[in-house]
């Protein structure tokens, strides 16, 4: 445990050590409704009749003013009594119970009426004190340390209701003590579990994001994977397009070496062509010429040598266009 740790738990204990005893009602008392009647009775309604009910060992002396204060004070304080009955007497005036009787405002603590003549001096009453080194009461009527009034209390740590002087103070204290100390290290070992109980958590929270950072991680390793296969699979295409890029571009070249031979070709052939136009032409003339001789002069051998020439000429001519309609 850290030295901050020790220091609070030392100080809590300290503190619990000094929680101060509440004055109560004794576990015997009973819960009546009772309501004052002057400044030193009470009455009740009790199976249809009126009780009155008396301090034993109280008397009151004061004014009508003094009065009147305390019957304010008395009406502010009682909202719940019990009374702890030692007699009951039959009078004139009907049935009084001489008691023990203790007011509470809020039930939180109780005022014991022996204990009004700390709080008026127009009361008359003998009232106890107890040395009790150490210990603190907290009453109605004030907070009292070592010397307090004798009378009922409550330890609120533990608690136990006990009457003072008859119980063992330092005794009490003691048991105070160890249950307060016990208290204290019961709220540190919750607040242990606690503190362990958020790391199991926050381990566990922690584990399951590390569990799916992992599954990305391996997603994104798939992925880019798949993306270099795709990355490869498109560079061999373009590799091969790129080889028949070149191989087009070489037969391309190659074609227009061989246009180039076809046009030269064909421009050799258009001048043979004109040669034998006009060759064709010439001989034409002179078949004309020859015919018309013929027929006045009569048949002449050299007439057939035309015709010969100019068959040959015609099929020359068609075997010529043959070929460029091939080509």
């Amino acid at each position: 445990m850290s030295k901050a740790k020790w220091t609070w738990l030392a100080s809590l204990l300290l503190a619990a050590s000094a929680v101060a005893y509440v004055s109560w009602i004794p576990p015997h008392a009973v819960l009546t409704q009772a309501h004052p009647l002057n400044a030193t009775h009470f009455s009740a309604y009790v199976n249809n009749t009126t009780v009155y009910i008396a301090q034993v060992g109280l008397s009151f002396y004061g004014s009508s003013a003094e009065a009147q204060a305390v019957m304010q004070y008395l009406y502010s304080q009682c909202r719940y009594v019990a009374v702890d009955v030692h007699d009951v007497l039959k009078t004139a005036r009907g049935t009084l119970w001489l008691a023990d009787v203790y007011c509470s405002r809020d039930g939180s603590m109780w005022l014991w009426l022996r204990w009004l003549p700390l709080r008026f001096t127009a009361y008359s009453g003998y009232i106890q004190f107890v040395n009790a080194t150490n210990a603190t009461v907290i009453t109605p009527v004030g907070a009292f340390v070592n010397y307090i009034p004798a009378g009922w209390y409550l330890d609120p740590s533990t608690k136990a209701v006990f009457k003072i002087p008859e119980a063992n103070i330092t005794l009490l204290a003691h048991i105070a003590s160890l249950s307060a100390q016990l208290k204290a290290l019961k709220a540190e070992l919750d607040k242990s579990k606690a503190n362990a109980s958020q790391a199991a958590s926050l381990i566990a929270r922690l584990e399951a994001q590390l569990t799916a950072l992992e599954a990305q991680r391996r997603a994104l390793e798939e992925a880019l994977r798949q993306r270099e296969s795709e990355v490869t699979a498109l560079q061999a295409n373009l590799r091969a397009a790129q080889a028949e890029n070149d191989r087009l571009k070489s037969q391309l070249a190659q074609l227009k070496t061989e246009n180039d031979n076809l046009k030269t070709q064909l421009a050799s052939m258009n001048q043979t062509l004109a040669g034998l136009n006009d060759q064709l032409t010439t001989l034409k003339t002179q078949l004309a010429v020859q015919l018309s001789t013929s027929e006045e002069a009569g048949v002449n051998p050299l007439m057939y040598a035309l015709f010969a020439a100019l068959a040959g000429v015609a099929a020359a001519f068609v075997i010529y266009r043959k070929k460029k309609a091939e080509e």
